[in-house]
């Protein structure tokens, strides 16, 4: 079987290159797979190539896709599945769903990460039950260094990981509040901010809070290779995200033992149980005492270490999410 991969980013690293880049891995053992970045590279000959000897097209990012396919007049002459994340369903089709929506209805199917992104699909536009399926992330982290990149990491105890793209909806100011008053509590705390400049007056205020507070770092966008080193740095991983579809950074931390906190959205509670292998909070409030809880109780540290790298083992592995993609691609 050949299949057509379209996803909008693979060099940058951020959510949805690091779906296609562990698509990618899994699905090249099984199919024939070309894929295509449409952000980053301009349309070429080659890209029709492949689209004329495809047999299946896979679409990352619905929204993103339509936008660059209307101004590149590229379209679509073979059965196709659709995978949607978070921004494009919690926003760009609230926006403007009579632009977006014709791509979903004619889709072979569709896949979202959770059950409540089906019934939002289902219940709020319409769309068949039967061609949209909850296939959860799994997580992918390659081994190999692309190049010698090198940086160090901040000293600390305890050390709070943030890794999140710098834009409004990851909003991860929210948590300074919190680290002030945890920073009298605890004079050593480290809080590192990590990803991709994404809005440039976003990274504007976390470079202006990172001049003020000496326990704030921020750190560019980290290839995917090296996250590795970045959880097993940090102490507790945290989430701030005023939406999400299913953060990889969470399983990620989760498959490393680190204990997650993340604020309370339907993304972070489909991987969350709070108080079992987890805690969600929807104050600063409560993202203050949460993690103070988890820094300070032994016993609630093992538990979340222990229980999220069980969420994983069950819920999350790739063969899992693999087979699932497979079973759809054959239908």
């Amino acid at each position: 079987m050949r299949v057509v991969f379209f996803t909008p980013y693979y060099r940058q690293n951020r959510g949805n290159s690091t779906t296609a880049k562990r698509l990618e891995h899994g699905l090249s053992e099984k199919v024939e797979l070309s894929l295509f970045s449409y952000e980053e590279v301009s349309v070429n000959p080659t890209l029709f190539e492949w689209m004329e000897k495809a047999d299946l097209y896979h679409i990352l990012h619905f929204s993103r896709f339509v936008q660059w396919a209307e101004k590149n007049e590229v379209k679509l002459d073979k059965p196709y599945i659709i995978t949607s994340g978070g921004t494009d369903l919690n926003h760009s089709l609230i926006e403007d769903e009579e632009r977006y929506l014709p791509l979903l209805r004619k889709a072979k199917a569709i896949t979202v990460f959770t059950q409540q992104a089906k019934h939002v699909l289902v219940e709020d536009y319409g769309l068949s039950e039967n061609i949209v399926h909850v296939i959860p992330q799994s997580i992918f982290l390659p081994s190999t260094y692309p190049n010698s990149e090198v940086f160090t990491l901040p000293d600390g105890n305890p050390k709070l990981l943030l890794p999140a793209g710098i834009r409004p909806v990851k909003d991860v100011l929210f948590a300074l509040q919190s680290m002030i008053r945890l920073s009298n509590d605890f004079s050593n705390l480290v809080l590192l901010i990590v990803g991709a400049n994404l809005d440039s007056e976003e990274f504007s205020r976390v470079k202006e809070a990172e001049n003020k507070y000496d326990w704030l770092h921020y750190l560019p966008e980290v290839e995917l290779s090296r996250m590795k080193k970045l959880y097993e740095w940090g102490d507790v991983v945290l989430n701030t995200s005023i939406s999400e579809g299913q953060p990889t950074s969470l399983l990620e931390a989760m498959s490393f033992r680190k204990p997650v906190i993340a604020r309370d959205n339907a993304g972070n509670a489909s991987i969350i149980q709070h108080g079992i292998n987890g805690l969600l909070f929807q104050t600063q409030e409560e993202l203050y005492h949460s993690i103070k809880k988890v820094i300070t109780n032994q016993v609630m540290y093992k538990q979340f270490s222990d229980k999220g790298y069980q969420t994983i083992e069950e819920n999350h592995t790739m063969k899992k999410e693999i087979d699932s993609y497979m079973e759809l691609y054959k239908v």
